[in-house]
């Protein structure tokens, strides 16, 4: 059965023309206060890591034990910050580095946190395969990957702090150099 609007049935009602210019107003002003107001805002970091579900609580563990509880943005792709780098995942950087600038413009950020982990798909399709059954490759390719990704950043945004980290299955991190 299909219901037939007219003006007794008060499904309307909330949009009457004093509604909607109210409604009107008020996207007006939230679209010119909002990013001013965000801009005020600094927060301490920015975190770009993998899409990996099994990480997502380990690194919201990992900021908070910082203290960035609700003080950081993000950023997730698969891969992280190997995406960032590996010319395997060229077609996403645009994105990464669009979504940086953005993060420091609107958030003030003061550090960038690449986290990678380890038993990553993403960085075995950038490294080879080799990267699941060879933990020391793996930490050497992921450390290498962290480290580009670090001077990339630091090309983009060099008044950054860029710290970098390997997270393990457990969510130990070991920070890279």
């Amino acid at each position: 059965m299909t219901h037939m609007h007219h003006s007794g049935c008060g499904c309307l009602a909330a949009l009457s023309r004093r509604n909607l210019l109210g409604f009107s107003l008020g996207a007006a002003a939230l679209s010119v206060a909002g990013p001013a107001l965000a801009a005020g805002d600094a927060y301490e970091a920015m975190l770009m890591k993998c899409i990996d579900p099994r990480f997502t609580t380990y690194t919201w563990k990992y900021m908070s034990s910082r203290g960035w509880e609700n003080q950081y943005s993000q950023f997730n792709i698969a891969g992280g910050p190997i995406a960032a780098v590996a010319p395997i995942f060229q077609e996403w950087r645009a994105a990464w580095e669009a979504n940086l600038d953005i993060s420091v413009q609107l958030h003030n950020v003061k550090r960038l946190i690449g986290m990678a982990h380890r038993d990553c798909g993403a960085a075995a399709l950038a490294y080879g395969n080799r990267i699941k059954t060879d933990r020391a490759f793996e930490t050497e390719m992921l450390g290498q990957g962290l480290r580009a990704f670090r001077d990339q950043a630091n090309k983009r945004q060099p008044q950054l702090i860029v710290e970098l980290g390997i997270m393990d299955l457990n969510g130990n991190v070991e920070t890279v150099a």
